[in-house]
């Protein structure tokens, strides 16, 4: 099956990117283009047409990444045209109507590379992180484990991993060989090491987390105690109503604030009553 999709932001743009990727994606090329696919990860000049009537669809550069020298490991192939709605529903249009070619599903192109082997698993998982990174922090973070630093460190803990074990059964296999004699103070040591790192990556305090889903900050206190108020002034912008009548935020309001490149959730509550006072109000509303 060969897949397709707007690989560039939705919304009308100077440029669109149009990935393919799959076994018949030179087919693709050649239906739309009337020419024989271009030279691998060479930008080409193409008329791109219509398949059922060669109306002319737009002019736009073709790049062929043949497989497995691919971002997904297939053969692969992107078209940069101009980014109006018009065109790109043109060329999807076009596209469905050739034979095993389907709309791709969102982050599939990522999980076919995942498949093919080209990235693993934490790879795939930075790019959505980078993907959908507002912050600098989000940047810098996806990143970090994109190149691997994250995968690195746990790389090096199988393999100490690896060598205990193999201490281990070296130790029963071979009760009677004449190995050294230190063997076990060497697991010993080596297992506290990998057990100390271990919970050092548990006992992060979830910062990785935070990072990418936001610090998130809930602004409490009485009615009329100027909440919201702080809220507008923290957004640069009027986000809530701010009246000298008490009890006018009802419901949580929020709003996301970069602060420092730190990625903040900040919540503007309904003010904080004593039980006489909800009481009281309660009864008021069915009289």
């Amino acid at each position: 099956m060969t897949i397709y999709a707007l690989s560039s932001g939705p919304g009308v743009s100077g440029i669109a990117v149009i990935r393919i990727s799959g076994p018949d994606t030179s087919k693709v090329l050649g239906l739309m283009t009337g020419k024989e696919v271009p030279a691998p990860r060479v930008a080409s000049l193409r008329k791109i047409n219509k398949i059922d009537t060669s109306e002319l669809i737009d002019e736009g550069i073709i790049l062929w990444f043949p497989g497995p020298e691919s971002y997904t490991g297939e053969d692969m192939a992107e078209i940069q045209v101009h980014g109006s709605k018009a065109v790109i529903d043109a060329i999807h249009t076009s596209i469905s109507n050739i034979e095993n070619c389907r709309l791709a599903e969102p982050g599939e192109f990522t999980k076919l590379a995942f498949q093919n082997g080209k990235i693993n698993l934490l790879k795939a998982e930075s790019v959505a992180d980078l993907i959908s990174s507002e912050t600098e922090i989000q940047r810098q973070q996806a990143i970090k484990i994109m190149n691997g630093k994250s995968a690195d460190q746990f790389n090096f803990l199988r393999e100490k991993l690896l060598k205990i074990l193999s201490h281990i059964e070296a130790k029963i296999d071979f009760p009677d060989e004449d190995l050294p004699n230190d063997i076990l103070e060497e697991i010993k040591k080596s297992s506290n090491e990998v057990l100390i790192n271990i919970e050092k990556i548990l006992d992060d305090q979830k910062v990785g987390e935070r990072i990418r889903e936001g610090f998130k900050i809930a602004i409490l206190g009485p009615t009329n105690a100027g909440k919201s108020s702080l809220l507008n002034h923290l957004s640069n912008r009027d986000v809530a109503i701010v009246s000298e009548i008490a009890g006018t935020t009802r419901d949580v309001i929020e709003t996301h604030l970069n602060i420092d490149g730190y990625p903040v959730i900040v919540s503007d509550t309904a003010g904080i009553k004593s039980p006489k006072m909800r009481l009281k109000r309660k009864v008021s509303n069915y009289l």
